[in-house]
Order: structure tokens, then sequence, then C-alpha cells
């Protein structure tokens, strides 16, 4: 076995632990405060964060799109830029931030507060100005990133993605979500294809 291949193994298996460790590290509270949020938004659900969190943050809008709730990805610059001001106090915010002190997020919190936005964030950092600014604050419990040098958001950022996975599924079994709705939503690709070629 060369050693990449012993690396890559262990890199998955790192992910399958951490994973599993999620139904240990969050709680049934925390949980039922994450999907009452996201259930009573009245408004529209905008998610944010810069580097590997931004990214991770436009597929989780992406996600809560597909199940029909109003998300969409907030660029934190063009948030700081005058686009905060497509959000009211009907919105939520979503930041993800493992370190909670990006300074690209922190600049919008005095906006936020102003415009009465409430916020739930991701973060390992409960100490964080983002937490202490947050109504919800949801760690993931993250004890290893598979990178060597244990530092790049690799492991914490499947398990962020993970939990709103989770959320979304759990908010199509409560919205009594069909096939026909995810067609009318998601018309293109393979799912789409698949959906009508299967329809009755």
């Amino acid at each position: 076995m060369t050693d990449s291949w012993r690396q890559a193994c262990g890199a998955w298996q790192i992910y399958s632990e951490e994973l599993a460790a999620l139904s240990q590290h969050l709680n049934e509270e925390t949980w039922a405060a994450l999907m009452a949020e996201l259930r009573g938004c009245k408004g529209k659900i905008a998610v944010t964060g810069v580097g590997t969190s931004g990214i991770a943050a436009r597929k989780i809008a992406h996600m809560l799109a597909c199940v029909e709730r109003p998300a969409i990805y907030l660029n934190a610059t063009d948030a700081a830029h005058g686009d905060l001001g497509f959000l009211d106090e009907h919105d939520l915010v979503i930041m993800l931030s493992r370190g909670g002190n990006s300074e690209e997020l922190t600049r919008l919190l005095p906006g936020l507060a102003v415009k009465d936005i409430p916020i739930i964030c991701v973060t390992e950092n409960h100490a964080s100005a983002i937490a202490l600014a947050s109504r919800l604050v949801i760690s993931t419990g993250v004890q290893r990133e598979i990178d060597p040098l244990n530092m790049l958001a690799t492991t914490s950022i499947v398990l962020a993605l993970a939990i709103f996975d989770a959320a979304c599924g759990c908010l199509m079994s409560e919205s009594g979500y069909s096939k026909e709705t995810l067609l009318a939503v998601h018309p293109g690709g393979d799912v789409g294809l698949t959906l009508r070629t299967k329809a009755p």
C-alpha cells in the first residue's frame, strides 16, 4: 500500500468517524431550534461565509431553495457594499465561520442588528463575535480536519453540509414534498429527466 493511498483511506475514515459523532455532539434541543428557525422564517434566508465556508454557504442556500425555502447565497463583500438592503426583520441570516471572527462577516453585524435581522451561525468558537450576535449557535464538534496540518476547512465543512442536508430532508418530510414538487423546481439535468420519464 502506497503512502498516498494509506493517507487517503485515513482521511475517509476521519470523515466517517466525525460524521458519526454528530449525533452525539448535537442535541435534540439544538436540532429542534434549528428546524424551528428554518420552518418559521417568514421572509428570505440568506446564507453567507467567506473562503471555503462561502462555497459551503452556496450549497446550503441551493439545498434550501430546492426544498422551496426562499434561500439565497449572500456574498459577504457585496453585502458590505449595499446588498444588506434587500434584507429586513422577516428574514434570516445563516453565517458559516469556523473561527467566528472573519472580518468580512463581523463588519455586517452592526447593520444586521440595526435592521433587527436574526442570525444563525455555524462556528466552533462560542466566544466569537458572530456567535455572540447570533440567536442560535451551532457547533459541529469537529476534532480533526483531514489535511496534514489539521488547519484547512475539510472535515468541518463536510459536517456543516451534513447538518443542513439533514435539515432539508426533514423539511421535505414535514411538508409532504413529492416528486411533482421536485420536478417543478428542478426540471433540469438527470433529476428532471428521471422525474419526467418515470412520471405516471
